[in-house]
């Protein structure tokens, strides 16, 4: 249970798929690179012992069939067309054998995409060349030509030989294994991850200061955590991969409540996005990782050949989520305005699309948070707990917002909630997934960045750039940036604008 639960905040807040989960949870597995290897060199030595068997079979057919005696002739014409058939398969660029290796890898609970075709293609071509090469050794033999028989044979085992080298060294190690996790964890001689650990701080740690210390040790955490404490030599790429994954969901762990929470409480904790660590963080804990194995147990102590971290990177970047295009808003804005009034996905995610606030502060509005501007007759929500001085501020209402947030406003006394009926947070973010699946728009924008309530945000300050009409430290003041220097745009504002200058910056959309 204790490998499958990090795994589970991540459905909840959409990072791991439902389908994704349960195949985790049935054993499946993402296969890699070394499984391929792995498949191919068994698959080569069962073709090997399949043709120094040929000398036996009269034998063995004579004791099944003991009134049917095998004809030369009739296995010589077999043999050549297997032959011909494994040839056309190479020269036409067959993909049945590589379809028959991928079906093969997902019996055994291997999770294959369209990053493993490559491989798959690989290993096809290389098993039509030993078919076909097995069925030349059959036509061989049966018609007498045993040097030719013999030279085949020597062939199958050059072959065999070419692929160990290029393989991966522990599928080297395991190729008179038994093709499966248990065996391989089993046969394993290598330290626990755990006790690499203590090696690596006792000769690497002495240097660090205290805060150093704690945090790799923190970093350290999430890893053995996620994969458990196994056999260094069994830590694979998926391994690093799933505690990556994992590791970017968790919460800013140095303010509250977090800083008070244990690890697993922090993974199972419903993390609203502004509270998640930065990219630059996430990429903090790969990099002890990488030096645990490869600076490490590879280039230091020789415990590994490898390190399961090797092509594994991570992209800092400043925006962790995608936005969603006019065409796709306008989509999500009409199915919006077809629900009724009293369906609270209605106005609290027409609210975000419209102001472009924290999800976290239209959860928290109350009806004394909407109130009207003498001097523009317009309504503002006044957002009054702000984190900061900059997220205090006044968020002028859109006129298609007006009548809506006053209608629910109307029978509340002063200080109750608008949206008192909002579910929690995880259940709000699944139901906006659900809208964005029933509108047709997919989870990630063109550049491949994900996209949930909290892109609401992110694609109004881009539109309302956009448009033109709306400078920046205007845009700043409505949705509770810090007033900076930020795109060469100095502040002309020393005190907050009045609400007539803010119109703009929420009136751009239709």
């Amino acid at each position: 249970m204790n490998q499958i639960r990090p795994f589970i905040p991540l459905v909840q807040n959409g990072t791991m798929s439902l389908e994704e989960f349960k195949r985790k949870m049935q054993g499946y597995r993402a296969a890699t690179k070394q499984d391929f290897d792995n498949y191919l060199l068994h698959a080569l030595e069962r073709d090997i012992a399949e043709v120094e068997r040929l000398p036996e079979l009269g034998q063995w057919h004579r004791n099944i069939h003991p009134n049917c005696l095998l004809s030369a002739s009739d296995t010589v014409e077999a043999a050549q067309g297997y032959s011909e058939a494994h040839f056309q398969r190479m020269v036409n660029g067959s993909d049945q054998t590589a379809n028959e290796v991928l079906a093969s890898l997902h019996m055994k609970k291997l999770e294959l995409s369209k990053g493993d075709l490559p491989f798959a293609n690989q290993v096809g071509a290389a098993l039509d060349m030993s078919r076909a090469t097995v069925a030349q050794a059959y036509e061989a033999f049966y018609s007498k030509d045993l040097l030719r028989y013999r030279q085949l044979i020597a062939t199958l085992q050059n072959q065999l030989e070419e692929q160990k080298l290029k393989s991966s060294p522990q599928s080297r190690v395991e190729t008179n294994q038994a093709f499966s996790t248990e065996v391989k964890d089993t046969a394993s001689q290598a330290i626990k991850l755990s006790e690499a650990w203590t090696q690596y701080v006792e000769e690497k740690g002495q240097k660090w200061r205290a805060s150093i210390a704690n945090e790799n040790q923190r970093f350290f955490d999430v890893l053995i955590y996620v994969i458990g404490d196994k056999p260094i030599d069994r830590v694979t790429k998926q391994d690093i991969r799933e505690a990556l994954k994992v590791t970017e969901n968790l919460p800013t762990r140095t303010k509250l409540p977090y800083k008070r929470l244990s690890l697993p409480e922090c993974i199972d904790y419903d993390v609203p996005e502004e509270d998640l660590i930065s990219s630059q963080h996430v990429e903090k804990h790969l990099k002890i990782w990488r030096s645990l194995f490869k600076t490490y147990l590879v280039e230091t102590k020789d415990q590994l050949e490898k390190s399961p971290t090797d092509g594994i990177t991570y992209e800092v970047k400043p925006n962790r989520r995608g936005h969603f295009s006019n065409t796709e808003l306008s989509k999500l804005k009409t199915k919006l305005f077809s629900l009724e009034n009293n369906d609270w996905r209605k106005w609290y995610f027409l609210t975000l699309i419209y102001t472009g606030a924290r999800r976290g502060e239209i959860a928290s509005i109350r009806k004394r948070d909407i109130r009207l501007d003498e001097e523009t007759s317009r309504w503002y929500i006044y957002i009054e707990d702000g984190k900061t001085e900059h997220a205090q501020r006044q968020i002028p209402l859109n006129k298609v917002l007006e009548s809506g947030l006053l209608s629910l406003a109307d029978a509340l006394n002063d200080g109750d909630l608008i949206f008192s009926d909002l579910p929690n947070y995880t259940t709000a973010t699944v139901e906006w997934g659900k809208l964005m699946n029933e509108t047709g728009i997919p989870d990630y924008d063109e550049f491949g960045l994900k996209r949930r309530i909290h892109s609401l945000r992110h694609t109004f300050v881009s539109h309302c750039l956009a448009s033109g009409g709306v400078s920046l430290p205007l845009m700043q003041f409505v949705v509770g940036h810090s007033r900076t220097q930020s795109l060469g745009v100095t502040s002309i504002y020393t005190h907050r604008p009045p609400l007539k200058d803010l119109l703009c910056v929420v009136d751009f959309q239709n």
